[in-house]
């Protein structure tokens, strides 16, 4: 499951969306998650913070998911906190959730200009995502 996904619904505005096929624009779109996610601004993610970005989360809302399927989607997002924690802390930093995501900007901006064209992404997504340790198409 998309963590980028579930953190663009977390902060959606629906007239500011920075443009994420840039590198800063990546970066600026997870900071303004982070911040919207991260409630009492101690500038990290608990595990509680992160249940509530989850239940939030439309995807949960969809009327098509049985309930089988919605507690299946909840665990694996859930899954997300521990998957991005890598310092094993009980708490998300920033640099953590974009570690990931970085990486795999990195790996389809195949010529290093900063921007990921729609023909980069389609050429570089399966080998990039599992370079960054993601899942495919959607993150």
């Amino acid at each position: 499951m998309s963590i980028l996904l579930l953190f663009m619904a977390a902060a959606a505005k629906p007239h500011a969306a920075p443009i994420t096929s840039t590198r800063s624009g990546l970066i600026a779109s997870y900071s303004a998650m982070f911040k919207r996610v991260d409630s009492d601004g101690d500038g990290k993610v608990s595990r509680a913070e992160w249940e509530v970005m989850v239940d939030a989360s439309p995807m949960l809302q969809s009327q098509g998911l049985s309930e089988t399927q919605r507690n299946g989607l909840r665990a694996a997002l859930m899954a997300g906190f521990e998957q991005n924690d890598s310092d094993k802390d009980g708490f998300l930093t920033l640099d953590e959730l974009m570690a990931k995501p970085l990486v795999r900007f990195a790996c389809l901006d195949a010529n290093h200009d900063a921007r990921v064209t729609q023909a980069e992404a389609e050429a570089g997504v399966d080998l990039c995502s599992v370079l960054a340790g993601v899942s495919g198409k959607g993150q």
